[in-house]
């Protein structure tokens, strides 16, 4: 499952932050400048201050990444990013652990998030996590591979209660309490393959680890490893955060300690061309969204609200056609019907699409949910323009044509239309995000016209709901 064991290191870490800076400011000071890396981040977001006040101890989002540099490689990949919520005045932290593969837009491209970080280094990953998200990321903190064991040795090593025995990579680790160094700890915390918990069991060793970290961390004996720890901080950790900073974080952040929860994104794993993608469940996001906008202090706890900056674009655009153009009551319903919907696929948000939902919608896509075959409602629909033979195809969708959602949209407009992709022409798709699309097709021979709604169903994929068979000016079809 690659370097998602960095949980352990990073969360560690921002608890052994927190104790550190306590010891002696000067020292942290004198290592600062080894550490600081300067960000220029300007995205803005409705409901957050411009300026934060860490003084006041106003709610923060910090982004934890494990990044992976091997000897003769350039720039890396951040194979674990964490994203941390930080409120004091709830005494609670809110963390969400991002799958490595995430699949999402990055420079342009469809890619793995982690990728992030080889285009444009902790400035592109902190851009792709606050699309994926649509949250603000305040501060980062970057640990190489090579510091988790560092850290786990600077503490003398970690004592853990094993419940099940194992060997791996030659190390053996029998059942009880176990005393582990930094390599040891780091292949406890990996194994996943000889547990039949899988998943589940690696997460409570990563737990394990963590808490035994957090343990040592707030012993009196880690004064006396602190030299150890900051030199393998300085050597191994980026941050944009100043001394000052991190003083104030460690002054008026301690009560947030109190309660941590940890949010998943789920998803499933899909393999495209051969590459493995993780497509996280819009849904699921958008319910991690509001807990982490509602942790920051960005919107208040009341009604479902959809408060993404694709919304808020959108909004700021119709307001703008509405003064240049005058009431939309007075637009056509063609022009309502095939108006694109310019929003990043990654940042959609699912309140906008159930409002939009019919009864008879959500009839069809249940029965699709329960059903392998097409089980689409199929009309005639006389009322159409068909599609000049000479026109070129023309697309309106928010993802790039040979990206994996392209390649599952389409094969599942031919599933509805009964072509097969070899014998389709798409003449036009639209679409609204990456939830709803609209296609218009017909075969190579140009006797059988269609006009395929397909959508994003959870546990599925893309699936046609509808197909409209457009008989008009089309006599040897009727």
């Amino acid at each position: 499952m690659g370097k998602k064991v960095l949980l352990i290191t990073l969360t560690s870490l921002t608890v052994s932050i927190l104790t550190l800076v306590s010891f002696t400011f000067q020292f942290v000071t004198s290592t600062g400048a080894s550490m600081n890396e300067e960000i220029d981040h300007k995205e803005k977001y409705q409901g957050r201050v411009d300026d934060l006040s860490l003084t006041d101890g106003d709610p923060i989002s910090i982004l934890l990444m494990g990044v992976d540099t091997r000897p003769g490689e350039e720039g890396g990949r951040a194979d674990t990013m964490v994203l941390m919520t930080l409120n004091p005045q709830s005494k609670s932290i809110e963390m969400v652990s991002i799958p490595r593969d995430t699949h999402i837009k990055i420079d342009g491209g469809l890619d793995k998030i982690n990728s992030s970080y080889q285009v444009g280094g902790p400035a592109e990953t902190i851009k792709s996590v606050e699309k994926l998200l649509d949250v603000p990321v305040d501060y980062f903190i970057e640990v190489d591979m090579k510091g988790f064991e560092g850290i786990v040795n600077a503490y003398g090593g970690v004592e853990v209660n094993n419940d099940l025995e194992f060997t791996d990579k030659h190390v053996h680790f029998p059942k009880g309490e176990i005393k582990l160094n930094g390599k040891e700890a780091l292949i406890y915390a990996r194994m996943r393959k000889k547990d039949p918990r899988g998943d589940f069991g690696r997460q409570k060793r990563q737990r394990q680890v963590i808490e035994a970290l957090m343990q040592k961390g707030e012993s009196i004996e880690s004064l006396t490893k602190f030299g150890e720890i900051i030199d393998v901080i300085q050597h191994n950790v980026k941050t944009n955060m100043n001394p000052i900073d991190i003083w104030n974080i460690q002054a008026n952040y301690k009560s947030a300690r109190e309660t941590m929860k940890a949010h998943k994104i789920e998803g499933k794993d899909k393999t495209f061309k051969g590459t493995y993608y993780y497509m996280p469940d819009k849904k699921n996001l958008d319910t991690i969204s509001l807990t982490l906008k509602k942790h920051l202090e960005m919107i208040s706890d009341g009604p479902v609200v959809d408060h993404s900056r694709s919304k808020l674009k959108k909004d700021a655009e119709n307001n703008k056609k509405s003064g240049d153009l005058g009431s939309a009551a007075n637009r056509s319903k063609s022009d309502q019907d095939t108006e694109m919907k310019d929003q990043d696929p990654e940042t959609e948000r699912s309140y906008e699409t159930a409002k939009d939902e019919t009864e008879e919608e959500e009839a069809d896509k249940k029965s699709n949910e329960t059903s392998d075959q097409p089980n689409v409602k199929r009309v005639i629909n006389e009322v159409w323009t068909p599609v000049p033979t000479n026109q070129t195809n023309h697309t309106k969708v928010t993802f790039d044509e040979g990206s994996l959602d392209w390649e599952e949209m389409t094969e599942a407009i031919a599933k509805g239309a009964n072509l097969s992709r070899n014998d389709m022409i798409l003449w036009w798709v639209e679409g609204k995000g990456m939830n709803k699309v609209l296609a218009t097709v017909t075969n190579k021979t140009q006797t059988e016209n269609y006009r395929v709604h397909v959508e994003w169903i959870v546990g599925r994929g893309y699936a046609p709901v509808k197909v409209e068979e457009l008989y008009k000016n089309d006599q040897k079809n009727r």
